[in-house]
Formats: structure tokens, C-alpha cells, sequence
């Protein structure tokens, strides 16, 4: 938490030294919609996991040089789901058994990243702190007897439970990644943006449980000034 906090504000200095040198400031707002692949790791999973998730929000893009900008980014819903599946023998019993477990994540997330261009191009590097909320926490785990000819008591071979994820925590996350504009049309461009979030937090408190996130997403950008 500490070494994020000090990349934060040694970007906000950056931004804060160029903003008052040159007066070439740029806005445009962008809607985006995004897919995640997630991986679940730590040392306290029985598995690493991992999963798809979307992502809907929408950011700011600011430029204060022609080289040196700011994306401050809103997600309403950010999923990082995942999930993983053990096989196996009960010790003592003959049949054996699989059991998926899914974990169903979302958050309200906010980022502020800082934005590097390269010259004379519309290709554009990114990294900075994301800050997010849980919304949204639920845990299934489906058991299912694969021996054939063996069932649970009521006659079925497999087992559904629900549970809610409590003591979630706020995530923080460093995130890196590059883009580019595509222009479209006079003011507006298109933004494919990929980019890889490293989970600082645990998802649980007291837990060993980190998610890590390769983000593909895709805005549109407006100009506005």
C-alpha cells in the first residue's frame, strides 16, 4: 500500500510540473467497455483459479503536452470472477468426485493513470493506481460423485451451495498497459487500450487471495476541448 501511494504521487508531481510549464491541455470523455481474463493466486487457495469478467465505465483522457497526459477512470462494474476444479478419492470410500469452485467478484473501481505518449504518434503507454469497491461477492461450489451407480441420498450425483463472501476488503491495484486512438471522425477516435493490473490486497481479509488482470478494453473518445 505504501510503495503504491509513493508511485501516486511522484505521477502527480510529474503531471503538476508539466501542467504549469506548457498551456496544452486537451479533454475528451470516452464510454468504455472492456473484457477481463482473471487469476486467482495465494498461498492460502487450495488452487489457483482464474475466469472472465466484463467491464462497463468510462474515463477522462487528459493531455497537458503534446507527450505527457492523465486517464481518470470510473468502472460502475468491474468483474473478476474466477474459478477452479479439484478431482478425487474420499479416503476410506470407493467412489471418486469433482468439485468446481467459482468465485463471483465485482467492484466499483476508480483510476487515475498516468499517460506517456510516443511523438508524433497516437500510441500511448499507461500505468497507475486503482482503487476499487467490492458490489458484489458471492461464492458457489458444485460437488458431483463421478462414480457411476452412485448418488447422494436423494438420488442425484451432484450438489449445489451458495454463500456470500464476507470481510471482502478494498482492493488496490498497479496498473500498466499501452493504447492507441484510432480517429474515426473529426473529434472522436476509437481506444483499444490493453493492459495488466497487479493485485496488491487481498480479496478477503486475513486471507492469502490476490487477483491479477489482463484488461482488454475499448473506448470512444469525444473531444472536448
Amino acid at each position: 500500500m505504501k510503495k503504491g501511494t509513493i508511485i501516486f504521487v511522484f505521477l502527480m508531481s510529474v503531471i503538476f510540473i508539466s501542467s504549469s510549464t506548457y498551456a496544452q491541455f486537451r479533454l475528451s470523455l470516452s464510454p468504455a467497455l472492456g473484457l477481463n481474463f482473471n487469476l486467482h493466486t495465494g498461498s492460502d487457495l487450495p488452487a489457483s483459479g482464474n475466469g472472465f469478467g466484463m467491464m462497463i465505465g468510462g474515463y477522462a483522457d487528459m493531455n497537458f503536452t503534446e507527450n505527457i497526459g492523465l486517464i481518470a477512470g470510473l468502472a460502475f462494474y468491474d468483474n473478476r470472477s474466477g474459478s477452479y476444479s479439484e478431482t478425487g478419492t474420499i479416503p476410506g470410500y470407493t467412489y471418486t468426485y469433482s468439485e468446481d469452485v467459482g468465485a463471483s467478484l465485482a467492484y466499483f473501481q476508480i483510476e487515475s493513470l498516468f499517460k506517456l505518449g510516443v511523438k508524433r504518434s497516437n500510441f500511448y503507454f499507461v500505468m497507475g493506481p486503482v482503487l476499487g469497491f467490492n458490489i458484489s461477492s458471492e461464492a458457489e461450489v458444485t460437488y458431483k460423485i463421478t462414480t457411476p451407480g452412485v448418488t447422494f441420498q436423494d438420488g442425484s450425483t451432484s450438489q449445489k451451495s451458495k454463500s456470500t463472501i464476507k470481510d471482502t476488503q478494498v482492493r488496490f491495484e498497479l496498473k500498466a498497459g499501452a493504447g492507441y486512438d484510432i480517429p474515426v471522425a473529426e473529434g472522436i477516435a476509437i481506444a483499444p487500450q490493453l493492459t495488466f493490473g497487479y493485485g496488491l490486497t487481498n480479496v478477503v481479509s486475513d486471507v492469502k487471495w490476490s487477483i491479477l488482470t489482463i484488461q482488454a478494453l475499448v473506448g470512444v473518445k469525444i473531444n472536448m476541448l
